[in-house]
């Protein structure tokens, strides 16, 4: 039971592994993403690279301390589908896509279909319920949109103490993420970076067990990039 096991997970990462890599692949001659710095909406496949941050980064790609925590919380959501903190740049290459509104952007994450919320026009609440991406509220400073996280949840729903300030802007077709992470009294800085690529679509990873069983019974780690018949386009 084991060994089936672990078969199934080898092969449910090597189909995203795969996934993720194909997605680096654009094609020539897509257009450019929308000229006014201040529409981000669409899709934004993360650039396979080390994140660019100080040495020693303690928090690492998914904003954990030195002690290993960030690696058994990115286990846990692979395997047990457990909630972890979701910055746009880590999320193993899975594409973010961005629905922009007047009170709020909505970045709903291609792995898990984990969602965040930026709240625009708003303060932070004085009493705070911590969730696993926190509360996220957003201005605008120039063609920059800063993204200032608190209240991260420990698995145990008590307050991580973790603070996170996100730079987003546009490069060329790029989305810069310029982010600076505060937790026990340490900072670190780390740098992701998003293509723009309206030629994708979503990819559905649920996290669901039959979900995944589902998708080696037929066969769909073998194509993750090729709509099925009759998906919509």
């Amino acid at each position: 039971m084991q060994r089936r096991l672990t078969i199934v997970v080898w092969a449910i990462l090597t189909c995203f592994s795969v996934r993720a890599v194909l997605a680096q692949q654009a094609p020539a001659n897509l257009p450019p993403p929308p000229a006014d710095p201040h529409d981000l909406e669409g899709l934004w496949n993360p650039v396979l690279e080390a994140p660019k941050g100080k040495p020693g980064n303690p928090p690492g790609a998914l904003g954990r301390d030195a002690s290993g925590a960030g690696i058994a919380q990115a286990t846990g959501s692979t395997l047990e589908c457990t909630p972890i903190q979701r910055l746009s740049g880590a999320s193993g290459g899975m594409s973010n896509l961005w629905i922009q509104g007047p009170d709020e952007i909505v970045m709903i994450s291609e792995e898990d279909q984990d969602v965040r919320k930026f709240y625009l026009r708003r303060k932070h609440p004085a009493h705070i319920v911590p969730q696993p991406n926190g509360n996220s509220i957003a201005h605008w400073e120039g063609n920059t949109l800063v993204v200032d996280t608190i209240g991260y949840a420990k698995p145990d729903g008590t307050d991580l103490g973790e603070h996170t300030v996100e730079r987003f802007y546009k490069q060329g077709n790029r989305l810069i993420d310029d982010v600076t992470i505060e937790i026990n009294g340490r900072t670190s800085q780390v740098t992701y970076r998003a293509a723009w690529r309206p030629d994708l679509r979503v990819w559905q990873n649920v996290c669901e067990e039959g979900y995944q069983r589902y998708l080696l019974v037929n066969g769909q780690v073998d194509s993750p990039d090729k709509p099925a018949a009759g998906e919509n386009q």
